[in-house]
């Protein structure tokens, strides 16, 4: 299976406006659009190398795997390892000790990578032969 770089770049943005529309709706009220807004602007670099550095390895050790499900939830599972290692990072040292909160930052980002991977399950070409192909545009 190939996933062009131009879908790897969709499947970031898709991501990227999973994960907007989720801080935005935690934060709720009049900051609804403020923080979607923000997320998409501040986000867009860093989702992008990201997708890049990350996204694009894993979708190459991944080729050999023809069941599309199983790459849902590797994204999912690469957006719960991102997630917990940002919630981490960005956790205060009197709330890092709170499982809750490292537990929503894993979730969402494995939920948004997840989504991310399925909304460019249709741009996969199938190699009918079963080889390897390089990351292609």
């Amino acid at each position: 299976m190939v996933l062009g770089t131009s879908a790897l770049a969709a499947g970031a943005m898709a991501s990227l406006v999973c994960l907007a529309l989720a801080l935005a709706f935690q934060n709720g009220g009049n900051w609804f659009l403020p923080t979607f807004l923000a997320t998409l602007i501040w986000g867009a670099v860093p989702a992008m190398v990201l997708a890049f550095c990350l996204g694009a390895p894993l979708g190459i050790l991944l080729q050999p795997v023809r069941n599309q499900w199983l790459h849902v939830a590797a994204f999912g599972g690469l957006g719960v390892l991102i997630g917990l290692g940002l919630g981490a990072l960005g956790s205060r040292p009197w709330s890092s000790s709170d499982p809750t909160y490292l537990l929503s930052a894993a979730l969402v980002a494995g939920g948004s990578l997840a989504i991310g991977r399925l909304a460019v399950w249709r741009l996969v070409r199938v190699d009918p032969e079963g080889r390897q192909s390089h990351l292609s545009a």
